[in-house]
């Protein structure tokens, strides 16, 4: 009976949360282990019962587990830093594992290129996981100031040499 009830509550929980039928589940998990809220990971997005919030693969730029934490670094659709998540996963699943393969899978490219005087940045090509779009960011290294119009003409010239020798 316990496991019917935990069944039922769980598929109450996805349809709580919206997903689309479109959207397939990979994994799910309990956000901690004193509540019942479920994180939902799909083939498009993370979904987080607690926040209510749908997070694009795209938007992750770098997720890091450490039983039972999970912390994410969100970006806008510039590559911009917009801040963060962390959540606590209630027992372990595969839900780490999946969050891993979506944000690594929407990754196209990433180069690390110079931009003279000791200056670098990554080049970034991510997909879109609802569009399937491909945008790219400029991500500078700590310390570089993004609104030194010469440090991003250079960045600018090396992405679209970047873009021309992948054509993308």
């Amino acid at each position: 009976m316990r496991l019917f009830a935990q069944a039922r509550s769980a598929k109450g929980a996805l349809s709580a949360l919206g997903i689309p039928k479109s959207e397939k589940v990979l994994a799910t998990a309990t956000e901690s282990r004193s509540t019942q809220m479920v994180a939902v990971a799909t083939n498009r997005a993370l979904y987080l019962q607690a926040t209510g919030e749908r997070i694009r693969w795209d938007n992750v730029a770098k997720a890091v587990w450490d039983e039972p934490m999970m912390n994410l670094t969100l970006v806008d659709d510039d590559g911009q830093v917009t801040g963060g998540r962390v959540i606590e996963l209630g027992r372990v699943t595969d839900l780490p594992a999946a969050i891993r393969d979506r944000v690594m899978g929407s990754v196209i490219v990433s180069e690390r290129v110079d931009l003279g005087d000791g200056a670098a940045a990554m080049l970034v090509a991510r997909r879109n996981s609802d569009s399937d779009q491909i945008w790219w960011s400029v991500v500078l290294e700590a310390g570089l100031d993004p609104s030194d119009p010469k440090l991003m003409a250079r960045a600018g010239t090396e992405l679209a040499q970047l873009r021309d020798a992948l054509g993308i």
